[in-house]
């Protein structure tokens, strides 16, 4: 099993007085590799903006390794109204 986490929060500079502008968000997958090449698994976000309720996102994901360069797509919501694909490419040095 390989899980990977990391999470980001931007906030308004304190001396703003504007706070509609702060959120949360948080980013996690948990996968593993059945082959070398490929890593597939699940993953969820979460946004919370400044006065709202939190935002949950969750579905699959896959990603291909060739070399240094990985390609993959992520799926959230599959099934609902809201769907959303996001793809990503990465590369080693």
């Amino acid at each position: 099993m390989n899980r990977r986490n990391s999470r980001k929060r931007v906030r308004v500079p304190q001396h703003s007085n504007q706070r509609t502008d702060s959120y949360w968000y948080a980013w996690s997958e948990l996968g593993f590799r059945p082959a070398e090449w490929l890593r597939v698994g699940v993953a969820g976000q979460r946004t919370r903006t400044y006065s709202n309720e939190r935002d949950i996102q969750r579905g699959p994901f896959a990603q291909i390794t060739w070399g240094p360069v990985t390609i993959g797509g992520y799926w959230f919501n599959p099934g609902s109204s809201t769907r959303v694909f996001v793809g990503m490419i990465g590369a080693t040095f």
